[in-house]
């Protein structure tokens, strides 16, 4: 089962292919924090530390959103829209 690492506070949870990152965030009430949930509002901006490529990929919505935040490098991603798709990850709030 992958991993997700929050690097904020060190803790570390094993979840199933196909979690939705916010869900664990909110499971585990890490601080990440959350608005709209929906890709438009950016509240829930997180960057990928590493194994970025265990993640669904962007879908328009969500590139949008981070071009418009000037963070669409490829290391940072919404909370909201992303889901866990294939091995470890470990991000922090940004």
């Amino acid at each position: 089962m992958p991993k997700i690492k929050y690097d904020s506070s060190g803790e570390e949870v094993e979840v199933e292919n196909g979690t939705e990152l916010r869900d664990v965030c909110q499971k585990q009430s890490w601080d990440v924090p959350f608005g709209c949930e929906d890709g438009v509002c950016g509240t829930c901006i997180v960057k990928i530390n590493s194994g970025e490529e265990n993640l669904t990929p962007m879908e328009e919505k969500e590139k949008t959103t981070l071009e418009a935040m000037g963070l669409n490098d490829g290391k940072h991603r919404l909370a909201c829209q992303c889901k866990v798709s294939g091995g470890d990850i470990s991000f922090e709030t940004n």
